[in-house]
């Protein structure tokens, strides 16, 4: 494992390395992707400074709901008030440390630490020290319990998932899911409702996880259902906005100036988003709210996919379908929303063994000496999202 103060100038380097023009570019080194160390970097310099996906709305829908998390390696606690906001805290009892909420939970009135009842309100104020004093005496002399409430993290909600800002200093959510809610101006998000969620572990580091999805260079030979096709002309278009996102969209047409080719596969029809252009690309765009929240928007749905270190070679990804409207619960079309969601599936099952097969690759290369490069045409957006990592180490 590398100490945190041999990577000072190993960072320096590898921004500059990732710097360059993509053709002459170098990618991270491989211990970014296995080394302990380089993931305590990122918990201490990366993930607090970022507005960070935590967990989704969806698991919390009513006051009283709460679900313990886990960002920058830190414990926390996402809850709804009663006044419908949503909440985060520390996952800490003022008093001893003991985790105050162990698993999901629903309806509370208060947060209660299991190990001496010390009870927090849904705004986090402390309301209860039983015996504190002896018993049946909730209050001690000199004993100031107004401060000790449960320390709070900035959060915030956008799209179905709830985001933390830990150190407090990020700028405001709005303005950082501003550009790709800009972006995607064409799609009404706001009549999306879930639908369902699929779960599944990289045994692999988060940022390769990412990775895999932000490129399409792979798509030919790793997912050909996608592309593959007679005629089939398939045009990608990679795109970033500084260090708020950074993806890639892909158009796929027939030879010459043909339309869109629709997915003929689906044997039911979802309904699509309302009033969208004709010169919108419907094919799929997948993008990295960064640094850790995948968003996938299609004519008729959208995928976000939470990205959560486990671990510097485990990751936890969550996917959440969203669909328009009543397409969401609609039994007449719970077919259609399980040929999008087994698509998901699949390509996840293709994805799964090379994302992993490249971790373990990298501590070789590293010992090796080998660099990564990246693609001019394909891989732009991969090179950002990583100069994009490297620059927050540097800072």
């Amino acid at each position: 494992m590398t100490e945190l103060t041999d990577l000072e100038s190993i960072v320096a380097d590898m921004l500059e390395d990732v710097s360059r023009p993509t053709a002459q570019a170098r990618g991270l080194p491989g211990l970014a992707f296995h080394d302990p160390a380089f993931l305590e970097m990122e918990n201490r310099r990366l993930f607090p400074r970022c507005w960070v996906a935590a967990g989704a709305a969806s698991d919390i829908p009513e006051p009283g709901d709460a679900r313990p998390v886990e960002v920058a390696g830190l414990p926390l606690v996402l809850l709804r008030d009663r006044d419908g906001a949503v909440r985060a805290f520390h996952n800490v009892c003022r008093h001893r440390a003991m985790t105050v909420v162990s698993e999901p939970c629903k309806g509370l009135k208060t947060l209660r630490c299991p190990w001496h009842a010390w009870s927090y309100a849904l705004d986090g104020r402390l309301v209860a020290t039983p015996n504190l004093g002896g018993i049946g005496k909730g209050e001690a002399e000199g004993f100031d319990k107004g401060d000790l409430g449960l320390k709070p993290v900035r959060a915030g909600e956008w799209l179905g998932i709830v985001f933390v800002n830990i150190d407090g200093l990020a700028e405001p959510l709005e303005h950082h899911t501003g550009p790709l809610q800009q972006r995607f101006s064409a799609f009404d998000f706001s009549c999306l409702q879930h639908g369902a969620t699929t779960e599944r572990i990289f045994e692999a580091n988060w940022k390769l996880a990412i990775e895999g999805g932000i490129e399409d260079y792979h798509l030919p030979w790793v997912h050909p259902q996608a592309v593959n096709g007679d005629g089939v002309v398939w045009t990608p278009r990679t795109e970033w906005d500084a260090r708020h996102y950074v993806g890639v969209s892909g158009k796929i047409a027939r030879e010459g100036t043909g339309p869109a080719v629709e997915d003929s596969r689906r044997k039911g029809t979802l309904p699509t988003f309302p009033n969208l252009p004709a010169d919108v690309d419907t094919n799929g765009s997948f993008i990295c709210q960064f640094p850790n929240l995948g968003v996938g928007v299609f004519h008729d749905h959208v995928v976000t996919t939470i990205f959560t270190p486990l671990g510097p070679d485990r990751t936890h990804a969550r996917k959440d379908y969203f669909f328009v409207g009543d397409a969401a619960t609609d039994p007449a079309l719970a077919e259609a929303r399980a040929e999008v969601i087994a698509g998901w599936i699949t390509i996840g099952d293709q994805d799964k063994p090379l994302v992993e097969q490249v971790h373990r690759n990298h501590k070789a290369r590293g010992r090796a000496g080998i660099d990564t490069v990246f693609s001019p045409y394909w891989e732009g957006a991969v090179q950002h999202f990583q100069k994009t990592v490297a620059s927050y180490l540097v800072d």
